[in-house]
C-alpha cells in the first residue's frame, strides 16, 4: 500500500500527529522534567527561568528556516518533505549528543548548548511540518487536523515528561536522553515511508517525479520577501500577532512558576510533578481533539476568546489561593483548567494563523507567526528573571491573568473575512505580474 498524504485523510491526521509527537519528545525532557529536577535540587525560580528561556530561544528564531524552505526545494520528493527528513535526522543526532553530555547542576553551560541545538532542529522540523500541513490540508480539515497535531505534541511532551521525570533521578541523563533519541529515530523512519503526493520519490535515488503545482514559489528570494511583507502587513495579520503576543508572554512564566511552586511549596517530587503535568496535558489534548470539529464548525476566534477569558479567571483564582493555602486538591483543579485552556488556545491560534497564510510563502509566513509567538515566550521568561525571586507565587499568577485579559481584548477586533478578501486581492495582483 502506498502512503500518500494528499489522498488519505486518516494518514494526514496520523502523520501530522506523529510529526508533532516527535517535537514533543525534547519538550518533555527539557521543559517538563529538567525544570522539576532543578527545583528538586533547590535551584531558584530565576535559575530555572534562565535555563528554560535560553534553551527555548531557537523556537523564537525558527523564522530563519522559512525562507530557505520556500526557496530551496527538491520537488521530486515533495514540497516540504525533504526538510522534514533533514530536521528529523538532526533532532535524533542532537538527542544523542544530549546523552553524551555530562550533567552538573552547578555548571549547566554544556547542557544548555546541546539543549539549544536540540530545540533548533525541533523548531526547524516544526516549520517544515507546518508548511507541509498548510500545503496538503484542505481548509475544512484544519481545525480537526490542528487538534490532532496538538494532541500529538502534547502526547509526546507529556509521556516523555513523565518518563524522563521518572528516569532522570534513577538512571541519569545518558540513558534518559538515549530513550528519547531512539523514539525520534523511529518516527524518522515513518517520515521516510510517506509521500506528500502520488508519484513522488521516497528518497533522492528512488523513482518518481515532481507534482505540478497550482501556485509556485517565486524564483527570486527578493520576490519571496516582497510577497511575505505584503501579506504580513495586512491589518488582520498585524492585529492577530499583537493580540496573541500578550498570551505568549505568559508562556515564559508558566513553566518555572508551576515547577517551583509544585516542588518547593506543595512538596511534590520531580517524578510526581512530571507525572501530574503529563496526565493533565494528555487529558487536555483529548478534549482538544474532541473539540476540533466544533472549532471548524463555529469558528476558531470564538473558541479562542472564550478560552482566554476562562484562563484569566482561573489564573486569578490561583493567585488568590497561592498566598493562602497549600491545598493540593485546589491547585490540582486550577491546573486542570489552565491546561485545558492552554490546549484550546494552542489549537485555535494555530488554525487562525494558518488561515492567514498565502500558499506561495506559507512556510516563511507561518514560521514568522510562530517565531513571534516563541519570541513572546522567551521574552516573557527573560523579563521575569530579574523579578522572579522578589514576587510571591500569588503575584505571579495574577500577572499571567492580566496577560490573558490583554489578549482577549485585542481579539475582539479580529475579522478573518476581511483578511480573506485582502488575500484574494493579493493573489489576483500577483497573477497579473
Amino acid at each position: 500500500m502506498t502512503l500518500v498524504l494528499s489522498e488519505l485523510r486518516w494518514l494526514r491526521f496520523g502523520a501530522f500527529s506523529a510529526f508533532y509527537f516527535a517535537q514533543g519528545v525534547p519538550i518533555g525532557l527539557l521543559a517538563f522534567a529538567m525544570p522539576a529536577w532543578l527545583a528538586e535540587q533547590q535551584a531558584s525560580v530565576s535559575e530555572i527561568a534562565l535555563f528554560t528561556s535560553v534553551v527555548s530561544i531557537p523556537w523564537a528564531f525558527k523564522l530563519v528556516a522559512g525562507p530557505f524552505m520556500d526557496r530551496l526545494t527538491f520537488l521530486p520528493m515533495g514540497f516540504r518533505r525533504p526538510w522534514v527528513l533533514f530536521a528529523q535526522a538532526g533532532l535524533t543526532l542532537c538527542l544523542v549528543a544530549v546523552a553524551l553530555t555530562p550533567f552538573d547542576a552547578g555548571a549547566l553551560g554544556s547542557l544548555v548548548v546541546v539543549g539549544f541545538a536540540t530545540n533548533a532542529f525541533a523548531a526547524t522540523q516544526d516549520v517544515a511540518v507546518d508548511g507541509m500541513a498548510i500545503d496538503v490540508l484542505p481548509v475544512d480539515e484544519r481545525g480537526r487536523a490542528n487538534a490532532f497535531m496538538a494532541f500529538g505534541q502534547v502526547a509526546g511532551s507529556s509521556s516523555f515528561g513523565a518518563l524522563c521525570g521518572t528516569l532522570l533521578p534513577v538512571v541519569g541523563l545518558k540513558q534518559t536522553a538515549s530513550v528519547c533519541a531512539a523514539t525520534v529515530a523511529v518516527i524518522f523512519v515513518f517520515v521516510a515511508l510517506v509521500r506528500e503526493r502520488p508519484g513522488e520519490r521516497l528518497l533522492p535515488w528512488t523513482a518518481g517525479e515532481a507534482t505540478q503545482r497550482l501556485e509556485a514559489t517565486s524564483l527570486r528570494v527578493v520576490d519571496n520577501f516582497r510577497d511575505l511583507f505584503r501579506v504580513l502587513a495586512l491589518p488582520m495579520s498585524l492585529l492577530l500577532v499583537a493580540a496573541s503576543f500578550a498570551y505568549f508572554l505568559r508562556g515564559g512564566l508558566v513553566t518555572p512558576v508551576f515547577a517551583a511552586f509544585a516542588v518547593q511549596d506543595l512538596g511534590l517530587s520531580t517524578a510526581e510533578y512530571s507525572g501530574f503535568i503529563s496526565v493533565l496535558s494528555i487529558a487536555a489534548a483529548v478534549v482538544g481533539v474532541a473539540l476540533g470539529p466544533f472549532i471548524d464548525r463555529f469558528g476558531a476566534r470564538r473558541f479562542l476568546i472564550g478560552a482566554l477569558i476562562i484562563g484569566a479567571v482561573s489564573h486569578f483564582i490561583g493567585g488568590l489561593l497561592a498566598d493562602r493555602t497549600s491545598d493540593l486538591v485546589a491547585f490540582g483543579a486550577v491546573a486542570a483548567v489552565v491546561y485545558l485552556v492552554g490546549q484550546v488556545v494552542f489549537i485555535t491560534v494555530i488554525a487562525l494563523f494558518m488561515n492567514l497564510c498565502w500558499t506561495k510563502v506559507a512556510a516563511t509566513q507561518f514560521a514568522v507567526y510562530m517565531a513571534l509567538a516563541n519570541v513572546g515566550i522567551a521574552t516573557g521568561g527573560l523579563l521575569f528573571v530579574p523579578f522572579a525571586d522578589h514576587l510571591t507565587f500569588g503575584q505571579d499568577f495574577h500577572i499571567m491573568a492580566g496577560l490573558f485579559v490583554l489578549s482577549a481584548l485585542g481579539l475582539r477586533f479580529f475579522q478573518e473575512g476581511a483578511h480573506s478578501q485582502r488575500l484574494e486581492e493579493l493573489r489576483a495582483r500577483a497573477a497579473q505580474v
